[in-house]
């Protein structure tokens, strides 16, 4: 680690630049947190949860569902 370098809490995979790319264009990236999948996709319509793991559910938009799959941080696990 850096001295000086901001730990997000998910193994700081995307630097600020990406993370605010992607919220832009809609996405969903590993590493991204919960407040960043809203702040990209809105409020889930169902949120699961089982053990660790918590899935975001989106109905259908543009003839496409999404499901975001957290790992036990609260961060997008890799797909």
């Amino acid at each position: 680690m850096v001295v000086g370098e901001h730990d997000d809490g998910c193994g700081n995979q995307l630097d600020a630049r990406s993370r605010r790319q992607a919220i832009i264009q809609q996405e969903v990236r590993p590493g991204m947190n919960r407040q960043e999948v809203e702040s990209a996709l809105g409020k889930p319509d169902r949120i699961s949860t089982s053990n660790s793991t918590t899935r975001y559910h989106y109905n259908p938009k543009k003839g496409r569902s999404s499901l975001v799959q957290f790992d036990e941080k609260g961060c997008v696990a890799k797909r």
